[in-house]
């Protein structure tokens, strides 16, 4: 039975359309075969690349694991007088807060960078990071596996870092003077007695009086030696407890202790009773009546006393009555020495009318005095 031109036109038609699909769905699938095949390939070239490792390891060192970093340092660092976070914020401050990294040419190969981190310019440690060259063969780039080499196209991995920040100098040292009766804070911590370096330390006011009287207040050196993160001003309370702000200019009378208003009433009555003879004895050639007024405000055996025998023992014309005659007495300050001791500073004008003429002169005194069962006695003058 003969086929028809319309039968054979139609079962060419089918056969055109078949291989016409078949073609199409070979070419869909073959572009979709290379258009994997090429993400593959960009997915591990992109792996490939290391600064991609390198910019998330320092946005993550920035982020978060600097300050791990510093708290670690901190830890081992001795810092009794600061918290760790008050540390850590100097450390902060001193290094600076921008982390940058720079490779470091000298160790580095094809395979393996180094990269060394600087805080400010500071030279803080290094993170290290090397091709996987052991995963060439797990890389799968389909068909490009034949125009490229897939071990060039290992990824990177960090495989080591390290942080020293040991060899710079946070800390800093402090030396202060006080009385021995003084605090001494740092950052609300008061000083202990582990940190007095020297005790006895004489006040340069009263260096005189030391040697007859042990007893007078002294002064004692507080020193902290690198433990201080940074800088930390001294707080110092005076011994009843008073904040006290130290005057490096002014010498150690800043430290006496002024008396209460009663106190002060009362040395200035006996400075103003004990001046006038003094003066009189101590500037004239009248020294037997002026002995027995001015030993009664004097402290037997004190050094002024000692003084007053030997200057009779020497030998006085006591026939020669001249006259010291006193004015403007001024009692300048009276200090509380502890113990019951007491310093008068106090200045007064003579006239002494001796040898024919008349000679004025204007005095400063500085008359210790002993508070005991005995009564208010001067025991010193200077």
């Amino acid at each position: 039975m003969a086929i028809s031109k319309k039968t054979k036109r139609r079962v060419g038609k089918v056969i055109y359309t078949f291989f016409l699909l078949l073609y199409s769905f070979v070419l869909i699938v073959l572009v979709g075969k290379v258009l994997g095949d090429w993400n593959k390939y960009l997915t591990a070239y992109e792996n490939a690349q290391y600064e991609t490792l390198v910019d998330a390891y320092m946005e993550n060192l920035k982020s978060s694991e600097w300050d791990s970093q510093v708290a670690v340092a901190v830890s081992t660092m001795q810092h009794p007088f600061q918290t760790d976070e008050e540390c850590s914020e100097v450390i902060h401050k001193m290094l600076g807060e921008t982390l940058q990294y720079q490779r470091d040419n000298s160790r580095s190969t094809a395979t393996c960078i180094v990269y060394n981190v600087y805080c400010n310019g500071n030279t803080v440690g290094y993170f290290q990071i090397e091709q996987d060259l052991s995963a060439a063969n797990k890389i799968d780039i389909g068909i490009f596996a034949y125009i490229f080499d897939a071990s060039n196209l290992c990824p990177w991995k960090l495989t080591g870092d390290s942080f020293d920040i040991s060899n710079f100098t946070f800390t800093s040292s402090l030396t202060v003077t006080v009385p021995a009766s003084y605090s001494v804070q740092l950052n609300g911590h008061t000083l202990g007695s582990e940190y007095i370096t020297e005790t006895g330390i004489q006040y340069d006011v009263l260096k005189k009086y030391y040697e007859e009287f042990p007893d007078l207040p002294t002064k004692v050196t507080y020193t902290v030696t690198d433990l201080i993160f940074g800088t930390l001003d001294p707080v110092i309370y005076d011994q009843n407890g008073k904040l006290f702000e130290m005057d490096s200019s002014k010498n150690d009378s800043q430290f006496m202790e002024e008396c209460s208003a009663a106190e002060r009433s009362e040395m200035e009555t006996f400075a103003r009773s004990f001046v006038e003879p003094y003066a009189r004895f101590t500037g004239t050639k009248n020294l037997w009546g002026n002995y027995g007024e001015l030993k009664t405000y004097v402290k037997d055996g004190s050094d002024l006393h000692e003084r007053m025998n030997l200057f009779i023992e020497g030998g006085a014309d006591y026939m020669n009555f001249h006259t010291v005659v006193v004015s403007n007495i001024d009692v300048n300050s009276v200090y509380a020495l502890g113990g019951g001791f007491y310093v008068i500073d106090v200045s007064y004008d003579t006239t002494n009318y001796a040898d024919y003429k008349t000679v004025e002169e204007s005095c400063n005194k500085k008359i210790i005095v002993c508070k005991d069962a005995d009564g208010v006695l001067a025991v010193s003058v200077e």
